[in-house]
């Protein structure tokens, strides 16, 4: 959708701990690319892949439409931001709250 919300992704889970430590291609078919995160006391450390099926080619990751935590049923809709205050904004931010603490579990 928009590099906002992989900037606003990242910080978030920069806010609890976890850091990328690589992001790896897609699979040119159904997935824009991958973050590998990694987190004090967490070993395995986590997945996620970013959303870009679309008709003719695989979308980058800034056009991605969400993203979803391998191996988990845990994912985010990247969603229109809204204006600071509205009820579109609020449900986004807890969505990516939402989202950001599931990763790991």
């Amino acid at each position: 959708m928009a590099r906002w919300h992989l900037d606003e992704l990242r910080t978030a889970l920069e806010g609890i701990g976890w850091r990328i430590a690589a992001e790896l291609p897609g699979d040119d078919y159904r997935v824009s690319a991958t973050w590998e995160l990694r987190r004090s006391g967490y070993p395995a450390g986590a997945v996620v892949d970013f959303e870009g099926l679309d008709d003719l080619k695989v979308l980058p990751i800034e056009q991605s439409y969400g993203c979803h935590t391998r191996g988990a049923e845990h994912s985010l809709y990247f969603r229109r931001r809204g204006q600071s205050g509205s009820p579109a904004r609020a449900r986004w931010r807890r969505e990516l709250d939402s989202f950001v603490k599931s990763v790991g579990s």
